[in-house]
């Protein structure tokens, strides 16, 4: 869930209106049972938009060795922060969020070997 991913298992005894409800309460929101999901839908709050949108321009900048990918290269995102633009105010702040994307990412890879 903390990854944008929820799996529902309604075989697992729980219906999938409760193990939502569940999911929704941690996130200290509150579910409404008519909600349809849609898996091939998701939305972007429009603050995050532009460092979205440099995070899925990096995806050709992975360090690869023989395990798979170990992280980004980190001089690549320093400067696609340059070339588009955005503000010095706002690089160290992309950077860490650039950081947390890639290693979740990471462990998301590694959770699947």
């Amino acid at each position: 869930m903390a990854r944008g991913q929820l799996d529902l298992d309604s075989s697992a005894g729980e219906s999938v209106s409760d193990e939502l409800a569940d999911a929704f309460a941690g996130l200290g929101l509150q579910f409404e049972p008519d909600l349809t999901v849609d898996q091939d839908e998701f939305w972007l709050w429009p603050e995050n938009e532009e460092v979205f949108w440099l995070w899925a321009g990096l995806q050709t900048q992975w360090v690869v060795g023989m395990a798979g990918a170990t992280g980004m290269s980190y001089p690549s995102v320093e400067s696609d922060m340059r070339m588009l633009g955005i503000p010095n105010k706002k690089r160290r702040d992309y950077y860490l969020l650039i950081k947390n994307m890639e290693q979740a990412a990471l462990e998301e890879w590694a959770s699947k070997r």
